[in-house]
C-alpha cells in the first residue's frame, strides 16, 4: 500500500480486501468477487497484530498506528464453525469449518 499506487487507491476507495492466507482461501472458495465471504479466524486475525486479544476484535488504535483502514478488514469469526460452503468444482457445497 505505500509502494504500489494502484494499492494506494484502492485502500482510499475502500475497494481492497486485507487478510491472511486463511482470508484469500475462504474468499475464493466461497465466491471471490461474486459473493465469496471476506472472513477470518480469532487465531489468524491474531497473527495480523491487529486485533486485541481482550476483545477479539480489531483494534482500532493499532489499525491507526499501522495505517490500516478497517473497513479492509476481514470479519473475525471463532474457530469452529460453519463459515460457508464451496460454490464451484467438484466439492461444489462442501462446508468450510474448523479454520
Amino acid at each position: 500500500m505505500d509502494n504500489v499506487p494502484q494499492v494506494k487507491q484502492a485502500m482510499k476507495e475502500k475497494s481492497c480486501y486485507f487478510g491472511t492466507v486463511d482470508t484469500w482461501l475462504i474468499w475464493n472458495l466461497t465466491g471471490g468477487k461474486d459473493g465469496g465471504l471476506h472472513i477470518t479466524d480469532v487465531t489468524n486475525a491474531s497473527r495480523t497484530m491487529l486485533m486485541n486479544i481482550k476483545t477479539l476484535k480489531w483494534d482500532n488504535t493499532l489499525c491507526k498506528f499501522f495505517g490500516i483502514p478497517m473497513e479492509v478488514l476481514p470479519d473475525i469469526r471463532s474457530s469452529s464453525e460453519i463459515y460457508g460452503y464451496i460454490t464451484e468444482g467438484s466439492l461444489q457445497g462442501v462446508p468450510i469449518s474448523g479454520v
